[in-house]
């Protein structure tokens, strides 16, 4: 851009003496060349006095262009004048807007904007808080914008501000902006919003070649302007447990099989335990879990499979400790363990205590079976929490899936403030369950409109806060399950003949009432104080007696509990004379 200030150089004499002479020289200058000179700088070894001048009125050239003006500035004019010249030249020359302000250098341009570009100029402009003729905008071929950003422009302070100008001022949902602070520009391109698919097949090519380490599961919603998003998955280097929640319907089991195959296809240990009632579930895996992996058959199967898993955890303790280290992952390659990779599927079903009826004696079967049952939970609890709590530095990794995650529902904040991995599937989440599942809600994503309300692209869609990770919203993988069991098979994954724990370990693991040391804390009825069931007045008084239904209903319940103490004793039988059949004396 051509400067406005003129400047002249003239020879001085040798006698020249600035303090009288100056005043002389200026006026000779001024009698050839106008009036407006000030003295910039006199080399006194050359002998000569260099002046300088603004145009003395504001001029318009036009430099050949019809678009473009440029404004020589009177001397005397300052940055706050901006706003007057301006509007005084934009009155004059309509269309023409003022692009450019230097009142130092003595110019300024005005150029013709389409009014598209001085709608974008001034919402931007607005945005970055300065005037309107320090963002330079031109439109683009794609009906986008190229900016010119001011100095003043700061990413963390001003993108969020330019994205909102681009979706919701002069754009629409979708747009996007590329800004490049290095060099002071930004584009604001014209987009649809991004979305996914109706269904993102499983890479079934890419099972078995990635890392052990890290877990995929899903695609991350991808960038604006993108049609393909980046691989979701979890490292479980920078954190040994995840917590999946998601209300039924929104696609927990279809994450966890994408997990799980992964998992398997480089060569993790399986091991998986559900409630009896959602097994169908995971069945398609039980041949792939470790020997006595399957704990989905019984809540006493659940309680052995993790008991084992501890056990083994604390067999491999011993081996670090002996090795001289602290973290199984800083062993040589060849020496480290094969991790476990747990899942814990419906955590409420099978942590939440059952009530124990009241008003009836403690040894009733409707009583016993209650506070059994219980005992079993809270025993699969301890063994939950304790995995995580001792056992990440020896290659055990656990996902933890449930409906809610709160206190009631069998994850305390003690045992959610140990998982550093936060899943929560589903497009629509309240406030409650994200601020239950998240420990810092507003960081997290939430599922874009134009997902929630895509019909098929919102099947099997959640947010997720990873350890190591920024937050995103994802779609799981799909597969069915019989093209997992084939790739898996394929690869050569191990199988077991032997899935669920056998009856001599489920009574070698299981807790139970009638185990040494057991306390049943269990407040005694007033039937109690006789003695027993039936037993209340005393030994000669009545035994009070159930009628119709309930007599048949609590005869059942007896007959149960009978059977299955009887498989009990016969399952600790079994364990004991296989144990000596192999010379280990009794269990």
């Amino acid at each position: 851009m051509a400067s406005k200030i003129e400047r002249v150089t003239v020879k001085l004499p040798p006698a020249f003496d600035p303090r009288k002479h100056t005043p002389a020289v200026l006026s000779k200058i001024a009698a050839k060349h106008g009036e407006g000179w000030e003295v910039d700088a006199i080399d006194s070894s050359a002998h000569t006095l260099t002046a300088s001048r603004f145009a003395q009125v504001t001029e318009v050239t036009t430099g050949g262009r019809s678009d473009e003006m440029v404004l020589g500035l009177g001397r005397g004019t300052k940055p706050s004048d901006g706003d007057r010249i301006a509007a005084k030249f934009e009155d004059a020359h309509p269309g023409f807007k003022l692009t450019r302000f230097d009142p130092y250098l003595g110019q300024a341009t005005m150029a013709r904007l389409e009014p598209k570009v001085i709608r974008a100029r001034e919402a931007l402009r607005v945005a970055l808080g300065v005037k309107a003729w320090d963002v330079q905008v031109s439109a683009t071929g794609d009906g986008g914008f190229l900016v010119e950003l001011p100095n003043s422009y700061v990413p963390s302070k001003h993108d969020d501000k330019l994205t909102e100008v681009a979706e919701h001022v002069i754009g629409r949902p979708g747009w996007f902006v590329t800004p490049d602070p290095a060099n002071l520009t930004a584009r604001i391109t014209p987009s649809d919003p991004p979305t996914f698919p109706a269904a993102i097949p499983t890479p079934m090519s890419r099972l078995g070649k990635g890392s052990r380490d890290h877990t995929a599961f899903g695609m991350k919603l991808p960038a604006p302007g993108e049609k393909k998003g980046d691989l979701i998955s979890i490292d479980w280097t920078a954190q040994a447990f995840s917590l999946l929640a998601g209300m039924p319907g929104s696609g927990k089991s279809v994450c966890l099989n994408a997990l799980i195959s992964d998992a398997l296809s480089h060569g993790n240990e399986l091991v998986i335990v559900d409630d009896f009632s959602k097994r169908v579930d995971f069945l398609w895996a039980q041949d792939f879990v470790r020997a006595g992996g399957w704990g989905c058959d019984s809540l006493e199967g659940a309680v052995t499979t993790l008991a084992m898993v501890y056990e083994e955890g604390q067999r491999r303790a011993e081996v670090l400790a002996a090795s001289g280290y602290v973290n199984w992952l800083d062993m040589p390659p060849g020496e480290q363990f094969t991790p476990i990779f747990i899942v814990v599927d419906e955590v409420s079903a099978l942590l939440v205590t059952e009530k124990v009826p009241s008003g009836i004696p403690k040894d009733h079967p409707l009583v016993r079976e209650a506070v059994e049952t219980n005992l079993l939970k809270i025993k699969l609890a301890s063994l939950i929490s304790k995995i995580i709590a001792e056992q990440r530095f020896v290659g055990m990794r656990m996902v933890l899936s449930t409906q809610v995650t709160n206190n009631n529902t069998g994850i305390p904040p003690s045992l959610k403030a140990k998982i550093g991995h936060k899943i929560l599937q589903g497009v629509n989440p309240s406030k409650t369950a994200r601020a239950q599942a998240f420990s810092d809600e507003s960081a997290v994503p939430v599922v874009p409109e134009n997902v929630r309300s895509g019909g098929a692209a919102a099947r099997g869609v959640g947010v997720a806060d990873l350890e190591g990770e920024t937050p995103a919203v994802y779609k799981s993988f799909f597969a069915t399950t019989k093209d997992y069991q084939d790739r898996l098979r394929k690869l050569g994954v191990p199988t077991t003949n032997q899935p669920a724990p056998t009856p001599g370990q489920i009574a070698k693991y299981t807790p139970s009432l009638d185990d040494d040391g057991s306390d049943d804390s269990r407040p005694a009825s007033r039937l109690d104080s006789g003695g027993g069931w039936g037993e209340a007045g005393g030994r000669d008084a009545p035994a009070p007696k159930l009628k119709g239904a309930a007599a048949a209903a609590h005869q059942l319940r007896v007959d149960a509990a009978i059977a299955a103490k009887a498989q009990k004793q016969a399952g600790q039988q079994q364990a004991t004379q296989q144990s000596r059949g192999r010379g280990e004396g009794p269990a």
